[in-house]
């Protein structure tokens, strides 16, 4: 336990205390999902609150039929549909489990509650977002970056979703097609033999 309460920790700018910690641990239920299993779907209404106790999530949306990887989530991730729990509307967003996945679920009205009776709650989840934002400015710069380029930082940053991350993903993230991923990984695993 000490390790997930250290990288949920990790997940805002406001420190974890144990009371935070069990707040949370104490009003969330435990639940466990196989590699492509769904969490959320695309056009389901679902205003849960999950946080990724173990495993890796990927979250995409389709355009045209086609899948675009908008972001991955690990250990200490806190994730939902932002349509289900701020507007009650159908999901625009797929939440799928890329390997055998461990969450815990708070209920909207449980989330809520603890919101309103906990200032140290609600600056917690508000240096969630501060922290999201701050990753998505990052984001945005790698994805400016040179195709090598963000695939070597992707792969140095989160090294663990190359073993649980079927390619197609990981291509998708980084706005590159399969083929030229694997182009780059041949060309790199080239390079490293010299």
């Amino acid at each position: 336990m000490t390790d997930f309460k250290t990288v949920l920790g990790e997940e805002s700018d406001f420190p974890m205390s144990d009371r935070i910690y069990n707040t949370i641990t104490e009003n969330a239920e435990l639940l466990t999902f196989r590699k492509g299993e769904t969490l959320v779907d695309i056009g389901s209404i679902d205003p849960d609150i999950y946080i990724i106790k173990q495993g890796i999530v990927r979250g995409y949306m389709v355009n045209d039929g086609v899948e675009m990887n908008i972001y991955f989530g690990m250990d200490g991730t806190l994730l939902a549909s932002m349509q289900g729990y701020s507007l009650s509307r159908p999901s625009i967003i797929c939440i799928e489990v890329c390997c055998p996945t461990t969450v815990l679920r708070i209920r909207k009205a449980v989330f809520d509650r603890l919101m309103e009776e906990s200032n140290e709650f609600c600056r917690w989840v508000c240096g969630v977002f501060t922290r999201r934002s701050c990753f998505d400015e990052l984001k945005a710069k790698v994805m400016n970056g040179n195709a090598k380029w963000r695939y070597e930082w992707l792969e140095k940053c989160r090294p663990e979703l190359f073993d649980n991350v079927p390619l197609k993903a990981i291509a998708s993230y980084l706005k590159m097609t399969e083929v030229h991923v694997s182009r780059i990984r041949k060309e790199i695993a080239k390079r490293s033999k010299r």
